[in-house]
């Protein structure tokens, strides 16, 4: 993973909002933010962009600003949708499963809706009669990422197996559905352009079994340090063997450079092992915990001694470490670093765990702070 560069104007401003916020909190360079959906729009310019917003809910509003739709994953998510203005056209619902409860909200204004197996069919017939859908395909592939990522491999809960698609079609358009297309979804933090090629490979091979649609919603986990060179082409060329519009859904690789989490250090501990111990742990900051995940630090202050350390939550928990074997400048109490990279499944996954609150997000658009609004 490339080690991202702060903007110096940024990094002073986090040295600004330490004396004025309690540690930790998130903190986006909403600069970064337009920059990263430029590039995207550079290399996808025909497609339409759903925003993965379990990536970063509280930065919605921006995002819908930047002209993206959203892709939600829970009736929340949903709402929290059209919470802030977006149409039920402009919302992609996705997952496994939505319940007879969950659909029944959205009756008099239903999002497109992804049908993830006959039962997810099924609900959402009876609830969302007539409802605009996309069918998932698990592509049954090999896919490089986490095990907890890979959504498209064939043992996962996801979609329909390709050799079940065309009677998967058949059912959905005789129960009265609008089928717009096909949805691919292969999993997060993909690094490899070869494994979406692969993806659209199965769908070029699906094309004679289901006919033209007039989508292809190919998802999004473009991994950071993924070239996104390659696979514009291979889109397009799928587009025009169906006749049909792309849609994306990226999530973090929109936001996740765009976000720090800021943590105080409150003291150096050495048992067989040092450790710095901070604000901040698994409460604030899971994916370390969860995924096995590694984040570049930046100390905001300096110190003529270096050491290695490894950086400790405050929980009661041996596995609440954030990071191992780092070397730092030697800290004073109270000085500060940052995570970086952390703009993505940082404070949306945040937990009360502990009684734990929420940490503070804050956004800065080149000439001071704002206090996001996560609940809206």
């Amino acid at each position: 993973m490339n080690t991202p560069h702060l903007n110096p104007r940024f990094l002073e401003a986090l040295k600004q909002a330490l004396d004025g916020f309690p540690t930790p909190f998130y903190a986006y360079d909403l600069t970064v933010l337009e920059e990263e959906a430029e590039a995207l729009r550079k290399a996808f310019p025909k497609a339409r962009f759903f925003f993965a917003l379990k990536a970063n809910p509280a930065l919605l509003p921006q995002i819908k600003a930047l002209g993206f739709g959203a892709e939600a994953v829970s009736a929340g998510e949903v709402e929290r949708a059209l919470g802030v203005g977006l149409s039920p056209e402009e919302i992609v619902w996705n997952g496994p499963v939505k319940t007879p409860w969950a659909l029944q909200r959205f009756q008099d204004r239903p999002p497109v809706t992804v049908l993830d197996s006959e039962a997810d069919l099924l609900r959402v017939s009876r609830h969302l009669k007539g409802a605009q859908v996309l069918l998932r395909v698990n592509p049954d592939l090999p896919v490089r990422t986490h095990g907890h990522l890979a959504t498209g491999r064939g043992e996962s809960q996801f979609g329909v197996l390709p050799q079940k698609l065309p009677g998967f079609l058949r059912r959905a358009e005789g129960l009265g559905l609008l089928v717009l297309g096909l949805h691919l979804h292969l999993g997060s933090g993909l690094d490899r352009a070869e494994d979406f090629l692969e993806g659209y490979a199965v769908l070029q091979r699906l094309r004679t079994a289901v006919g033209p649609q007039r989508v292809l919603n190919l998802g999004g986990g473009f991994g950071l340090d993924l070239p996104l060179g390659p696979l514009g082409p291979a889109m397009e060329d799928l587009a025009r063997l169906y006749g049909a519009k792309i849609w994306l859904e990226p999530g973090r690789r929109l936001v996740a450079g765009s976000g720090v989490l800021v943590t105080r250090i409150w003291g150096v501990k050495r048992t067989r092992k040092t450790y710095l111990l901070l604000d901040a742990g698994m409460t604030s900051f899971l994916r370390p915990l969860l995924y096995g995940a590694r984040h570049p630090v930046l100390p905001l202050y300096q110190s003529e001694k270096e050491a290695v350390f490894d950086l400790a939550g405050p929980a009661c928990e041996a596995a609440d470490v954030l990071a191992r074997g780092v070397r730092l400048p030697v800290p004073k109490e109270g000085e500060a670093l940052v995570f970086l990279l952390a703009g993505a499944y940082g404070a949306s996954m945040a937990m009360p765990y502990l009684d734990t609150p929420r940490p503070l997000e804050l956004a800065w658009d080149g000439s001071g702070w704002r206090v996001l609004d996560f609940c809206y």
